[in-house]
């Protein structure tokens, strides 16, 4: 355990017994660990071992089944959806290692993306199942983590699932549209802008509370471990090797939330996400380019109140 240490003058750090002023080299060198903790923001949440490592976790509201945001972006991009969804179930957002106030991890791939996430819901006592929330490349996440364990999924909403858009496939209308087992094959999947960007370039930033914009722009201040184009591959190619054939989450309940997206292939796209489930639902996000929880919180508002509501009465049946 490391020794207080006394922020002060020379002099004062002399008389203070918590350090001996007698060790400069040792107190150089704690303070080059501290300062810059002591300009970090306190988390709002809080940070839960997964293995080694602390990821912080935040979770508000009560209720079940508990609502999980599976990315992307930081947990504080979800700050117009979270208050709002907490006000009728337990609703938690997460940073991924390497994010925010969340350590550093092992280099993650997809699936060990899905095993931190696995970890952190039994860590924090969860109570799964869980209605899994995932935007652009969290949308794989959750779809993979459903096939993972299926136990812990009672519902999903997707949002603006990840894309890239398909110039064959539009230019010969005769192609009939994609099925559910079709839709992670190369390259309908991943759109480098979304990707790429970050939500300042990608959304109405500004409608974001001005703390959850602060923290936003400091957590980017510390080159965080954000998706790549090869993680994305990683999770095209989890995902068609543990979730083939048609329907993959059954009777699940599902919303898919699109933009007015114009790309080649994009339409194609939703109409395969619907139909990974028997019970899913599509809302619009017309006013939105990719970050819906920024500029149309209320549609994801609305999608998860539909797949728990789905879910509450599906019990009492």
């Amino acid at each position: 355990m490391l020794p207080a240490i006394f922020f002060g003058t020379a002099r004062q750090a002399a008389k203070c017994d918590c350090l001996p002023y007698h060790e400069p080299m040792r107190l150089l060198t704690l303070l080059a660990i501290a300062l810059p903790l002591a300009g970090q923001p306190a988390p709002p949440g809080k940070l839960v071992d997964v293995g080694g490592y602390r990821v912080h976790v935040y979770c508000t509201g009560s209720g079940s089944p508990t609502v999980m945001v599976v990315g992307a972006g930081f947990s504080v991009d979800w700050a117009l959806v979270q208050p709002e969804a907490a006000k009728f179930t337990r609703t938690c957002t997460y940073d991924v290692s390497g994010t925010a106030w969340s350590d550093a991890g092992p280099a993650l791939t997809c699936r060990g993306r899905v095993d931190e996430i696995h970890r952190l819901i039994h860590a924090a006592h969860l109570d799964p199942p869980l209605v899994l929330t995932g935007l652009s490349i969290g949308g794989c996440v959750a779809r993979l983590y459903a096939a993972e364990y299926p136990a812990e999924v009672s519902g999903m909403v997707i949002v603006d699932h990840a894309f890239s858009p398909d110039p064959v496939r539009d230019s010969d209308p005769g192609k009939p549209a994609l099925r559910s087992d079709q839709v992670d094959t190369p390259p309908v999947l991943i759109y480098a802008a979304p990707i790429a960007v970050t939500a300042e370039e990608s959304s109405d930033f500004q409608r974001l509370p001005e703390e959850a914009r602060r923290l936003h722009r400091w957590a980017m201040s510390l080159n965080p471990k954000l998706p790549t184009w090869d993680s994305a591959q990683d999770c095209l190619a989890q995902l068609r090797s543990a979730a083939p054939g048609p329907y993959p989450l059954g009777d699940l309940p599902l919303v898919v939330v699109s933009t007015s997206n114009q790309a080649r292939g994009y339409a194609g796209l939703q109409a395969a996400l619907l139909a990974l489930s028997h019970r899913s639902t599509q809302m619009m996000a017309e006013k939105s380019f990719h970050a819906v929880e920024i500029d149309q919180p209320e549609v994801v508002v609305a999608a998860i109140r539909k797949v728990v509501d789905d879910i509450r009465e599906a019990k009492v049946r």
